[in-house]
């Protein structure tokens, strides 16, 4: 079996650095496919590989001696210490020797984040040789944003199958290194799919479709328009509030004043009486003093 410089598989990564279980000549195969979908500032390629036969008992021996105690059983716990430890290698790997390039350079490329899966079918005793599934997931951003004219470099497994998926907008106008190669459009997106030539590199050139483009700013224009509306209409929902509100403290202003004037007009009544009264005995008072005068 051959044994390539790749990182996007476990079972791969194995051979690297343990090539003495390759010693014995394979019955089966691992069966890779990839994943990747590009964005404007990144992408992710998200990698999976099903292990049979022979293959997966080198795979679960990987286990047990590197991330177990070598008891020809692999149980859940040495299964996770396997995943971080394929997941250093993969980012060592990476690091080394990167694995995708924009517009002839992975210098505007970095890697963010690697995830690293094997399935619970690994499990058991060593010499099992029924399936496991591993995956991978890894993400990376553009420092630079992709636009016209970009082109975009993977390197791969030899003769996986490989699904390509385009940001919105964006055609393919050539690719190379993709055999099998098909293509499918919807809803602006455009999907290729194929897989990687033996000679493991596939290179598509994209461009952003105009129409599309044109489409994107106009509606940024309308969204801009009506953010651009709703704050007028909100500036003027809060001045007729504030013309409300100073009517309702009018009102109450002019509700107090004509208390204060009811309370006056009341109290002025009321003293005008104490007056009168006033008066009147008075008068009774020195109606009397005289009476009594006279009488005198």
């Amino acid at each position: 079996m051959k044994t390539y410089n790749l990182f996007l598989t476990g079972f791969l990564l194995i051979t690297l650095f343990m090539p003495a279980f390759m010693a014995e000549p394979c019955t089966a195969a691992f069966v890779p496919s990839n994943n990747i979908t590009v964005e404007r500032n990144g992408m992710t390629w998200g990698y999976q590989e099903q292990i049979t036969g022979n293959e997966s008992v080198v795979f679960r021996s990987f286990i047990d001696l590197e991330a177990g105690d070598s008891d020809k059983f692999v149980n859940a716990w040495e299964i996770l210490k396997a995943e971080n430890i394929l997941r250093n290698k993969m980012e060592e790997s990476v690091k080394a020797k990167p694995d995708v390039k924009l517009n002839g350079t992975s210098e505007f490329v970095n890697v963010t984040d690697i995830d690293y899966l094997v399935s619970e079918d690994a499990l058991g005793k060593t010499e099992k040789e029924s399936l496991i599934t591993s995956s991978a997931t890894v993400s990376y951003t553009f420092e630079k944003q992709i636009d016209q004219d970009t082109n975009i470099w993977f390197m791969g497994t030899p003769n996986s199958n490989v699904t390509i998926n385009l940001p919105a907008g964006f055609d393919v106008e050539r690719t190379e290194g993709l055999s099998n190669e098909s293509k499918e459009s919807e809803n602006n997106y455009t999907v290729l799919k194929g897989s990687f030539s033996p000679e493991k590199n596939i290179t598509i050139w994209i461009s952003e479709n105009e129409t599309y483009k044109a489409e994107m700013q106009e509606r940024e224009k309308i969204i801009a328009q009506n953010a651009e509306n709703k704050t007028e209409e909100s500036k003027t929902n809060e001045t007729v509030n504030k013309i409300a509100e100073n009517k309702t403290i009018e009102n109450k202003t002019n509700e107090i004043v004509n208390k204060n004037e009811i309370v006056e007009k009341t109290g002025k009544a009321v003293e005008a009486r104490k007056v009168s009264e006033y008066i009147k005995n008075f008068y009774t008072w020195f109606c009397q003093i005289v009476q009594k005068v006279n009488l005198v």
